[in-house]
């Protein structure tokens, strides 16, 4: 998705989409995301999860978040929220005082379905947004309108959010809370550390019970959802053919390009060189 970086808010309103062009392709974002589907339905991996959007749900994404499209029906519409992080903290000071932000934002990664009409109002006032955006940018007020009317947004997808969160049967239990903490806590910080006694200290936790606890809930080793993380952010590197494998290595704090390669080729099959020649092909 292109991105204006002059702009804090930027929205996209897509009724049809050359899935031919989009599926099976990485991604990377440059900025917090909010996804509104209205119709259709789309099968979407979003860092190390595969989730399926449809009707009436809506999707929080973060900056940097890898994403990649697996199937998406002929009828999809939705409309995409971006907006910098810089903005949003802007307006934390507010949100803050009733807590909003705070349940904003442990809804990032999730999925959430809602009832018809309140799916309805945030598309609406998305739309507003959208015009103000692109018919008031001279306006004198323009900057104070956007605050405000992006305000009211927040607010109105976080109450939306948290009213279903409350509704829900299946709220997490503390092991799912644990597993959701440490793959926060992954993303945030696994271009730096790859070390499991590092987030088991974030967390308070021995490395025994947090990899019991995030193969419980997950399926998957701590240490496999690290390296899942690490190959996703080394296939955009790769993908960008900007960067020597040299600087690559080195971004993602490897000791030297030779185990970077040998990283690679371990969860790949082939080695960065062949993975970005086949691309090019």
């Amino acid at each position: 998705m292109e991105d204006t970086e002059q702009l804090p808010i930027k929205i996209f309103n897509k009724k049809v989409l050359k899935t031919d062009q989009l599926v099976g392709k990485l991604y990377q974002q440059t900025r917090p995301a909010i996804l509104f589907v209205r119709k259709g339905r789309a099968t979407i991996n979003l860092q190390i999860n595969t989730i399926q959007v449809d009707e009436n749900s809506v999707l929080l994404s973060d900056q940097d978040s890898i994403f990649e499209f697996q199937e998406i029906s002929r009828d999809f519409e939705f409309q995409v929220v971006l907006y910098t992080n810089s903005f949003i903290e802007k307006l934390g000071l507010k949100l803050n005082k009733l807590k909003v932000f705070k349940h904003f934002k442990t809804h990032i990664n999730k999925i959430a379905h809602l009832p018809p009409d309140e799916f309805k109002l945030l598309w609406t006032q998305s739309e507003v947004l959208e015009a103000v955006i692109n018919k008031n940018s001279d306006h004198n007020y323009s900057e104070d309108i956007t605050e405000h009317l992006f305000s009211a947004f927040i607010y109105s997808v976080s109450g939306s959010l948290l009213k279903q969160q409350e509704l829900s049967k299946d709220r997490m239990s503390r092991q799912e809370d644990i597993a959701f903490e440490f793959v926060k806590n992954v993303f945030e910080n696994f271009k730096q550390e790859r070390a499991l006694q590092f987030y088991a200290q974030k967390q308070n936790l021995t490395i025994r019970h947090l990899s019991a606890v995030v193969k419980s809930v997950t399926q998957k080793t701590a240490n496999q959802i690290i390296s899942e993380f690490v190959l996703n952010e080394a296939k955009i590197l790769i993908n960008s053919r900007k960067a020597s494998m040299a600087e690559i290595a080195e971004y993602l704090k490897f000791s030297d390009p030779y185990s970077f390669s040998h990283f690679f080729k371990k969860h790949e099959g082939v080695s960065p060189s062949q993975y970005r020649a086949a691309l090019r092909s």
